[in-house]
């Protein structure tokens, strides 16, 4: 750790411990008290900060990843505008305007990531984050909170709706629905959208058919309304023993087996098996619906296309035909770019759910009815590959 970080983090620390009353263990003030000698021991001067460890161990305060090594090959290095909003406390922090500027806007780049903390404990831990009662989602949808976890929404709204690919296609004059239109490029929802899919239909995260319902804000239960009964705020982990006061399939020593748990005993992937959990209906569905993406993109447009999660922007050219994600085919310059609206708008929505992984916990049945309209409409476009089981009327 740098010199530099060193001071940030305590400076941070520090104005936290103070913001909150959070106290020191001074030796010498309690010696001096008691008319007592003791030697002075500078780490006194550190503030017992809850949960310190904890955030040191989580992704928002590994450098390592890529949400803070992204600018590396940048020449300056600097988080750009838009993105430091999430991708910097500083950003954050001018994002709410709790650093005195105007609240909803990032106008500065922020500093390098080499030399900053993360998404530190006064990004979350200020006064205006504390009294945030609303979230604005891409959509423009306003959604009130009045829990805690609004902090966690800020990020986690996605950067992206059904508005912003409507008005990518009025925008370039609404080309023809099945025709390859040449400045339509992908739009990407970005990770973790998880307070989009939360509230569904109401913030409009995944595209969303003319003429469809969608189920809106997902209540799960009693005990599990927000992000932090679920994910320990600090180290960000599932609270996987949580699950197992009212779900028998679940061991608290395996996450993976949250994805056995379902209540509805509808057929959703048209398999004849509704004993599974409702993760794997929306794997079937989602696989489906790439299986449709992939027919279209060849038969209809005459571009093969394959995706790969882990690599922006996820479509790509299929340049050998093998239906496979290539290692040398996943770069950049061989990016998707035959996009027409029908397909775009399928893939927008398979990619909303592949970046949601929790998704099935989060909101099921819009993931459910995201998968299938998609599936669907690119039926109607020529792709083969219809739509089976049943679509969710949540």
């Amino acid at each position: 750790m740098t010199n530099a970080l060193r001071g940030t983090m305590l400076a941070l620390a520090l104005a936290g411990a103070a913001a909150f009353g959070w106290t020191t263990s001074s030796t010498s003030v309690h010696a001096q008290e008691s008319g007592t000698a003791a030697a002075f021991n500078p780490a006194d001067l550190m503030p017992e900060i809850p949960a310190l460890e904890a955030w040191r161990n989580s992704p928002h305060a590994d450098l390592s990843k890529e949400a803070f090594r992204h600018w590396d090959e940048e020449e300056d290095k600097l988080i750009p505008e838009e993105c430091s909003k999430c991708h910097s406390t500083t950003g954050y922090l001018e994002y709410l305007g709790a650093d005195g500027s105007e609240p909803g806007v990032v106008t500065k780049q922020e500093i390098d990531p080499e030399h900053a903390p993360g998404i530190a404990c006064m990004a979350c831990h200020n006064t205006v984050a504390q009294n945030m009662t609303s979230i604005i989602f891409p959509s423009g949808d306003e959604a009130e909170v009045f829990t805690s976890d609004i902090r966690c929404m800020t990020c986690h709204g996605g950067r992206a709706s059904t508005v912003q690919v409507n008005d990518k296609m009025v925008e370039l004059g609404n080309p023809e629905t099945d025709s390859v239109a040449a400045d339509l490029a992908f739009i990407n929802i970005h990770y973790r959208p998880a307070a989009a899919t939360r509230f569904g239909g109401e913030a409009r995260g995944g595209y969303e058919y003319d003429g469809k319902d969608y189920a809106g804000y997902y209540f799960h239960d009693r005990d599990s309304q927000t992000c932090n009964d679920c994910h320990s705020p600090h180290s960000l982990e599932v609270k996987v023993e949580s699950c197992t006061d009212c779900h028998d399939e679940v061991d608290a020593a395996n996450a993976e087996t949250m994805r056995l748990v379902r209540s509805s005993k509808a057929d959703y992937d048209a398999n004849g098996d509704t004993s599974e959990g409702i993760h794997a209906e929306i794997a079937a569905l989602h696989g489906q619906l790439f299986e449709a993406i992939s027919s279209y993109a060849d038969t209809v447009l005459g571009q093969p296309v394959i995706f790969r999660s882990t690599n922006y922007p996820y479509f790509f050219n299929d340049t050998n035909g093998n239906g496979e994600a290539d290692d040398d085919e996943i770069a950049f310059p061989n990016r998707y770019q035959s996009w027409s609206p029908r397909l775009l708008k399928a893939a927008y929505n398979y990619n909303f759910i592949s970046k949601d992984p929790g998704g099935y916990t989060h909101n099921p049945y819009y993931q459910l009815q995201l998968a299938y309209d998609s599936i669907a409409d690119l039926a109607e476009g020529g792709s083969g590959v219809e739509v089976t089981g049943e679509r969710p009327d949540e």
